[in-house]
């Protein structure tokens, strides 16, 4: 078969206007939901109330922002308000929520209103101390004149449902988000004042479990682990009596929140910190694929919070690192989000608003190319335990590894966007708390057909994190019972040529012994499964002269387990490689995925691994594009602006035969090779981001 050469010229100007004579249609009826939008949030100062309109309303034009979402009522009303209990900002001379919903709306700019009641004005609260929570110390907790009320008070309980009485039948909102949604026990300094012992959450919880509500926080105590759930219950049916209560107000209005229960949006955050570890560089990715591949009726509104840390609210984060993140919503098909503290005219610190511009205008000016979307991938990453989950999207994007993120409660249900036998393989990273639909949900993919990689403590406790001290999933081919080696330094793996032939030679050709700085559990292969790599626990090291192990120190616990189409690792390889990045365990972990379990990759290409690839399609057939970000810049904890990268060669299927390519960041001319079905193209230069944009036939 001869190979089709395309070189974009009459070809590259046809690609420019398609999109103008195709629609690529929508996921539904609604304007939110795999819908491209541009979201500004201002967290408005009290005094902020006396700024100029009509300059705030032309920097969201500027910014090419197509909603707003902006303080409305609960800590301070910005409007005049008629309740009692609710602060008036006293800076306040007019309507200000009047005045800027009134001209967002003018301008076609949609507007959320944000609403936190988790803390009260000191004069208010001293009148009402039911309403409030109290700490371990007995103790209220008043900061700088806001008292931490309780979600099992009458305030949270049902005068919040007052105030958004008020707001909404006053103004024409569009959407309404909530601040501080849940149990909340820590105050701004980070200081955790405890389980709430207020006469509410005790009664509650007495009358649900005939228990003492506890005094501290251990996933050991059985009564804890029974107040968690309590927790999480009572915080959903709270959240889904007020979705109810604002959608009967008004079925139009988007509720947007950090919920699963009762939203339209699931929101989430990528900021920094004044942690000495370095920020989670796909902080993004993580937090918009877990909604986008979990749920199909729920949409991911992650936002970039443009600020150092909440003791630093007046600077900017680095914006380069700002830059990756609004990259990742924008290229893994989510829409885009910004947060501020006070407003894009006043904030102290603008350097990255000129990219926000920019970023924010490129979206705007390709917004069909961000509609109605779907990952084009074969994994399905099931989220487990922080730094193992973590350590696995590490290894997953630096290897070129697409991957969907699925909850572990959304596995197998109806909400799935895809099914769950479209992935070729699933990825268990450490899910621990594991109930029996999820346990059988899996098992069951497996044993029609699917594939499996799984770490760590999968399925030992049950989904309310009770120890089972039981390996519960079938599929892995070992038996129930483990025993556990506690992390112990000086742990390795003893890799056989055996293991060598199993597994990969080329990837373990050049060593025979991996580390391990993990507790690993002591397994038993059953059912015709197969064990690699064994134990050498702890041995012995200090000067040269003694640090060394003999033959008989190598145990038969297995660090790996082969069972047809299931791989079992028995410890925390992720977390390792979220810490070190060591390349004996990426080699592991590659070569379960490659060499054994034989998964498909949806892109081939041998691009640094510096560079985060994604893949979109459109679902009506339209278009499809690769999406390139430059994560190149870090030196330790400092962020510089990313470094060209040359001749990247990208190789992959595309769902429909492909007529012409655009490079759309640059717009540059691009030659691209199609045979048997694959698209091959080269990238010339990739500065900050690249979309390889193909138009179908």
């Amino acid at each position: 078969m001869k190979i089709k050469v395309f070189l974009l010229a009459a070809a590259f100007l046809w690609g420019a206007d398609v999109l103008a004579q195709v629609d690529p249609g929508r996921y539904d009826t609604t304007w939110w939901n795999r819908a491209p939008f541009r979201l500004v949030q201002t967290n408005l100062r009290e005094i902020d109330a006396t700024m100029n309109v009509d300059a705030y309303v032309q920097s969201m034009v500027d910014a090419s922002a197509s909603v707003v979402l902006l303080n409305v009522g609960g800590i301070v009303a910005n409007y005049p308000t008629k309740l009692p209990y609710q602060f008036r900002n006293t800076y306040m001379k007019g309507d200000l929520v009047g005045d800027l919903v009134s001209k967002l709306h003018a301008k076609g700019i949609r507007v959320i209103g944000r609403f936190d009641f988790s803390k009260l004005n000191e004069k208010l609260a001293a009148e009402k101390p039911e309403w409030l929570y109290v700490g371990t110390d007995g103790q209220h907790v008043n900061y700088n004149g806001q008292v931490h009320t309780c979600i099992n008070g009458e305030y949270q309980q049902k005068y919040s449902l007052e105030i958004l009485k008020e707001a909404i039948t006053t103004y024409p909102l569009d959407g309404i988000f909530f601040n501080m949604v849940g149990y909340q026990t820590a105050d701004y300094s980070g200081v955790d004042h405890g389980i709430c012992q207020c006469e509410n959450c005790k009664k509650r919880f007495k009358d649900s479990t005939g228990l003492a509500v506890p005094v501290k926080a251990d996933m050991k105590d059985p009564v804890y682990r029974q107040y968690n759930e309590f927790r999480r219950v009572t915080a959903n049916k709270l959240f889904r009596e007020i979705a109810a209560h604002i959608k009967r107000l008004d079925p139009a209005l988007i509720i947007d929140s950090y919920s699963e229960a009762g939203v339209d949006m699931i929101a989430s955050e990528s900021g920094a910190s004044l942690s000495p570890e370095y920020e989670w560089n796909y902080s993004a990715t993580d937090n918009v694929k877990r909604t986008l591949g979990s749920y199909k009726d729920r949409a991911p509104s992650n936002l970039l919070i443009y600020f150092q840390a909440i003791g630093y609210r007046h600077i900017g984060t680095s914006p380069n690192l700002a830059r990756v993140w609004m990259l990742e919503n924008m290229l893994q098909g989510a829409p885009m989000g910004f947060v501020v503290v006070g407003t894009l005219v006043n904030y102290e610190d603008r350097v990255f608003i000129p990219v926000l511009n920019d970023l924010y205008g490129f979206h705007k000016s390709n917004e069909k190319l961000f509609t109605n979307l779907q990952p084009v991938s074969k994994i399905g990453l099931v989220r487990g335990s922080r730094n193992e989950y973590e350590g696995i999207i590490k290894l997953l994007t630096e290897e070129h590894i697409l991957f969907d993120v699925i909850e572990p409660p959304a596995l197998g249900s109806d909400r799935m966007p895809k099914k769950l036998g479209e992935y070729e393989a699933l990825i268990l990273g450490n899910v621990s708390d594991m109930s029996e639909h999820e346990r059988d949900v899996i098992d069951d993919y497996v044993r029609k057909g699917g594939k499996l990689l799984t770490t760590g403590y999968t399925s030992t406790n049950d989904e309310l994190g009770k120890p089972l001290n039981s390996i519960r999933l079938q599929s892995l081919g070992v038996a129930p019972s483990f025993g556990v080696f506690r992390q112990a330094i000086s742990t390795y793996l003893k890799v056989s040529e055996a293991d060598k032939a199993a597994l990969g030679k080329d990837a373990f050709k050049d060593f025979s012994m991996m580390m391990v700085w993990s507790d690993f559990l002591q397994c038993k292969p059953v059912g015709g499964a197969e064990g690699y790599m064994r134990l050498l626990p702890g041995t012995k090291f200090g000067p040269p002269e003694k640090s060394y192990f003999t033959p008989d120190e190598i145990t038969d616990y297995p660090g790996v387990i082969i069972n047809g189409r299931s791989v079992y690792i028995p410890w925390l390889i992720g977390t390792q490689y979220r810490q070190k990045g060591n390349y004996a365990q990426r080699a592991l972990f590659v070569s379960a995925l490659d060499n054994v379990l034989k998964v498909d990759r949806s892109i081939q290409t041998e691009g640094s691994p510096l560079i985060e690839m994604t893949r979109e399609a459109n679902r009506n057939g339209v278009f499809e594009w690769v999406g390139l970000i430059n994560h190149s810049g870090q030196i330790g904890g400092s962020l510089r602006e990313p470094v060209a990268i040359h001749d990247t060669r990208v190789r992959f299927k595309p769902l429909k035969p492909v007529k012409t390519v655009r490079l759309l960041r640059s717009g540059a001319p691009v030659r691209f090779l199609q045979k048997d079905g694959w698209v091959e193209v080269t990238v010339p230069k990739l500065m900050d981001f690249e979309m390889i944009v193909c138009y179908y036939n």
